[in-house]
């Protein structure tokens, strides 16, 4: 049973029985040290219920011992007046009562001191715990009861005879009864059913009664041979079993005592009758010497069987190499593992070294660190180490080594630990090149990816920024260091179009999605570039997303080459403006509006007046420079919404979007007052060009751009035909063209 288990069965709440029981024990035992009292005696001259009542309320609640001091002052009561001790009617005598209570505060005082010096559970562990006790319940206490008893009786006693009577009497019963009522528990009458152990307690017991009574009533000098029995027991007994061989021959000698003429002392007898059991009292104190050395030699050897076995058991069922090696090298003991790891078997080993069975390449620092550990420098050591096996094999080991000593500190032998990392070192050297294969590769995808000219982008899970190249640290204008942590969309700013909205998300945003699309990238220092961004996942081998990785491709370049081959084809090179293809297709589209809107246009030709003698006087030059001149007149003449284009030599078209023909025939005129106005320079020479132009009104979707641009035509050329420099309505163009015909 655990301490925890018996301390519980100790402090049982207190019943009814138990403070009976208690009762009933002190008044039995105070019978019997009554009935062995000389009949002329004040005092018991052996007093038992002290020594119970101490033992009981060393194992009982503080709170529990008012009941349980009430308990044995009744059974002292009880007893004084069943021996005849105390009459009936004598009960409140004052010198009865003062000796009751005195028994009552010597039992309580002594518990409560053996509480605070011994542990509860094991009270009697140490021969240091033995003498605590004897000092408080043998010697302090009593002496305390004996003065206390003078005090309380000092005019109506004897008081050096009744001192010495009190003090001998409670020694002498603390000494046999207190040792077993410490020890006492619940399960002592299952410890009696270990072998043997009930069957030696019952002969030794027998053995010492009988050799006791035999020498208390026909050898002189008993108490010398009565040793030898008490001796034999505490030396055979555990440590309880000889208490209760003390208790018992005491009991057994104490009725006897009295009859026998004992002379301690010439002239001593008659100064107090407790002075009969001092013999006894000085067996018993150096006989529990014995007991307890005993105890503790028994405890000792019980522990260092249990370590030996424990050491024996971790040795031998131990799960790594273990080995006892001589100082010289030499293996004294190993275990199975061991014998398994190194393929030999123990009678092997032991005909062998460790030096002989050590790699050669690794036995010079382990003789090194044995050294070491052999001149005190160190505690222990631990290395990396191989043995030669027995097939011829290698193994690496774990080699763990302590050193024991003796009592000179001379090196007895070494404990050796092996255990195998054979395995280890080879995944060791597999990471090992993975790792060095992942660094190469790690290194070639750094110069690839300061190499590329894309920004490269990685995140985390969180899309928090854990690496940029050198490109995207110069076009976002942040470096890696500043923006490592932080979230991409605080470093990386990307709009739809210069001016349009950033992009805030980039967790849902499809990167093969926006290649058609205008985005912008604006740097930390103002800087912008026309970009191309693709977002890729980073995944685990278990498809769990571990973060992203953003490419960002700077195609200002692509794009403004794109934009300038738009720009071409849909404008004339020389004047800017809109060619024929692109000024059809906007025809077209205002045609649609006509046809679902009902919207009105205004469709205009334009033919220049006296160009042909700018090229034939000035060359090509200054008529290529003439038609840019008067390109840029036309469109600083028109309405944003109005679309000019040069359909080819001198001749343009103008498509009045929205435009009621009334409204547009104003700004025609007023455009081609402008340029009848308007005189050109060249090599100090003045040109005076004009124009001519016919217009149209487009109310209808029934005509198609051909036919309405054919009027158009028509109509300037009835311009040009009637004076140049004038405008002509395609209306006003038809009724002459009508008359000319006529005419003919």
């Amino acid at each position: 049973m655990n301490k925890h288990m018996a301390s519980t069965l100790r402090y049982l709440p207190l019943n009814r029985t138990i403070a009976l029981s208690l009762g009933l024990g002190i008044c039995l035992v105070a019978l019997l040290c009554l009935k062995i009292s000389p009949i002329t005696s004040n005092l018991a001259t052996i007093w038992l219920p002290t020594a119970l009542l101490t033992s009981v309320l060393f194992h009982r609640r503080y709170r529990e011992w008012p009941v349980l001091l009430v308990c044995a002052a009744l059974g002292i009561l009880l007893a004084d007046m069943i021996s005849g001790y105390l009459p009936p009617g004598n009960i409140i005598n004052p010198h009865y009562l003062a000796n009751m209570l005195n028994n009552l505060i010597e039992a309580s005082i002594c518990a409560a001191l053996l509480r605070h010096n011994l542990d509860r559970q094991e009270p009697l562990a140490k021969l240091s715990d033995w003498i605590n006790f004897l000092s408080i319940a043998v010697v302090c206490t009593p002496l305390f009861g004996a003065v206390l008893m003078m005090v309380f009786n000092s005019t109506e006693l004897n008081t050096m005879r009744e001192f010495i009577t009190w003090y001998i009497s409670e020694a002498v019963a603390t000494v046999a009864l207190v040792p077993v009522g410490l020890l006492l528990r619940r399960d002592y009458l299952q410890q009696l059913k270990a072998p043997g152990r009930l069957k030696n307690l019952l002969i030794t017991l027998f053995i010492t009664l009988l050799t006791s009574v035999m020498a208390m009533q026909w050898i002189p000098f008993p108490f010398a041979f009565i040793t030898l029995p008490l001796l034999l027991a505490a030396i055979r007994l555990p440590q309880l079993d000889a208490f209760i061989v003390f208790l018992s021959v005491t009991l057994i000698i104490t009725p006897l005592q009295p009859n026998q003429i004992v002379t301690i002392i010439p002239g001593m007898l008659g100064l107090a009758d407790g002075l009969v059991f001092v013999p006894l009292l000085l067996i018993l104190l150096p006989i529990n010497v014995v007991t307890m050395v005993m105890h503790a030699l028994r405890v000792e050897k019980s522990n260092i069987i249990e370590s030996e076995n424990r050491f024996r058991h971790a040795m031998e069922y131990s799960a790594i190499g273990m080995a006892l090696v001589s100082p010289d090298g030499h293996w004294l003991q190993v275990n199975k593992a061991l014998c398994n790891l190194l393929g030999y078997e123990p009678s092997e080993l032991k005909k062998s070294t460790f030096q002989q069975i050590t790699h050669p390449d690794d036995l010079e620092r382990d003789l090194l660190q044995k050294q070491r550990l052999l001149d005190g420098e160190i505690v222990n050591y631990m290395l990396e180490k191989r043995y030669l096996c027995r097939n011829g094999q290698m193994v690496w080991t774990l080699l763990t080594v302590s050193v024991v000593r003796n009592e000179a500190d001379e090196p007895l032998y070494f404990i050796s630990q092996v255990k195998d990392i054979t395995e280890l070192k080879q995944t060791e050297l597999t990471n090992k090149r993975l790792t060095e294969a992942l660094h190469e590769e790690k290194e070639r995808l750094h110069i690839t990816l300061n190499s590329i000219n894309e920004a490269v982008i990685s995140t985390d899970r969180q899309m928090n920024i854990t690496f940029m190249n050198p490109v995207a640290e110069r076009m976002t204008g942040w470096n890696q260091q500043q923006a490592q942590g932080h979230p991409v969309s605080r470093i990386v700013h990307i709009s739809n179009g210069i001016d349009g909205p950033l992009i805030v998300d980039f967790s849902p945003f499809d990167g093969y999605e926006n290649q058609a699309q205008s985005l912008v990238l604006h740097g930390h220092h103002g800087s912008s570039f026309d970009v191309q961004l693709s977002i890729s996942p980073l995944k685990t081998l278990s498809d769990e997303p571990i973060g992203s990785v953003l490419v960002l491709q700077d195609v200002s370049k692509s794009r403004e080459l794109m934009r300038q081959l738009s720009y071409n084809a849909s404008h004339d090179l020389l004047t800017g403006l809109s060619n024929r293809g692109y000024f059809e297709e906007r025809f077209k589209n205002a045609l649609a509006l006509t046809q679902q809107q009902g919207q009105q246009h205004c469709l205009a030709f334009i033919d220049l007046d006296r160009f042909k003698a700018v090229n034939d006087t000035a060359g090509h030059a200054a008529g290529d420079e003439v038609l840019r001149q008067l390109s840029q007149l036309m469109q600083d003449n028109l309405r944003n919404s109005d679309t000019v284009a040069r359909l080819g030599g001198d001749e343009f078209a103008i498509l009045f979007v929205d435009c009621r023909i009334e409204q547009g025939q104003q700004i025609i005129q007023k455009l081609i007052n402008r340029i009848n106005e308007f005189d050109f320079s060249w090599n100090h020479q003045i040109f005076h060009i004009g124009a001519s132009a016919g217009i149209t009104e487009i109310n209808s979707s029934r005509f198609t751009a051909s036919e309405y641009m054919a009027q158009a035509d028509v109509a300037c050329y009835t311009a040009k035909h009637n004076g140049r420099g004038q405008i002509c309505l395609y209306e006003h163009a038809l009724k002459t063209h009508n008359l000319a015909e006529k005419s003919a």
